[in-house]
């Protein structure tokens, strides 16, 4: 034991917890969490000791050690291990039913949106606006409802949920690529996307051979080379 530690445990011996007091912890803990307008999360707060270990904890169980080529600072891999935990505990936790269906992330788009034309309806169930790439990132591994508006935004038709890749699709996908299809990168299944190679809203095929395995990361990666080559088409 170093002589900075032994001397901690001496004097939370003789004088009690200190700096180190659960119940300032209790009554100090808390997070706050507001949306900017560029449409990021800004994320602040302070944890007590065992939330404080338990979120380390998690976050080291979810961050593995960094590949060749990976540019993301420590930060950032911080960022992508909690959003893993968050769509992990979404998609397989015994998370709470809330009108028939666990919770999850709404968005409301039109067809234009999907094809990464922007201007049309692409935003979050609270209102808050999608650029249109996320937009088509994210439509690469949902469900989705077809809702059909009158001239009067009256609701005339609702299509029933149907997955973009069914279960079967999606275990053969796995099966096929084992882990992420990333360059150089091994992320598990179980936190990653199931990318379209040519987008369907393209008119790619939902079949195992244009399906792709893609962590979050290199997901988004994949993304912006494509909006780089839309961008590009767009200028010949």
């Amino acid at each position: 034991m170093d002589t900075g530690k032994a001397v901690e445990y001496w004097r939370q011996a003789i004088e009690g917890p200190g700096e180190i007091d659960p119940e300032a912890q209790r009554l100090r803990r808390g997070l706050s969490a507001s949306w900017t307008q560029e449409g990021m999360l800004k994320v602040d707060g302070w944890l007590d000791t065992p939330a404080g270990q338990a979120l380390m904890a998690s976050l080291d169980a979810n961050m593995a050690p960094p590949r060749d080529g990976d540019t993301r600072t420590s930060r950032q891999r911080r960022h992508d291990a909690l959003g893993n935990l968050c769509r992990d505990w979404l998609d397989n936790g015994t998370t709470p039913k809330v009108g028939g269906e666990k919770p999850h992330m709404v968005l409301h788009t039109d067809i234009r949106a999907l094809q990464g034309i922007a201007g049309g309806l692409h935003e979050t169930e609270d209102g808050d606006i999608v650029d249109v790439d996320t937009l088509r990132m994210i439509a690469c591994d949902c469900s989705i409802s077809r809702i059909v508006f009158g001239p009067d935004s009256e609701v005339l038709d609702v299509g029933r949920k149907t997955r973009v890749w069914s279960p079967a699709q999606r275990r053969a996908i796995v099966a096929r690529d084992r882990h992420c299809r990333g360059p150089g990168c091994r992320a598990k299944p179980r936190h990653c996307d199931i990318h379209h190679q040519e987008q369907w809203a393209d008119g790619g095929t939902t079949s195992v051979d244009t399906g792709k395995l893609f962590c979050r990361p290199c997901h988004i990666q994949e993304h912006l080379k494509e909006r780089l080559r839309r961008r590009i088409r767009s200028r010949t």
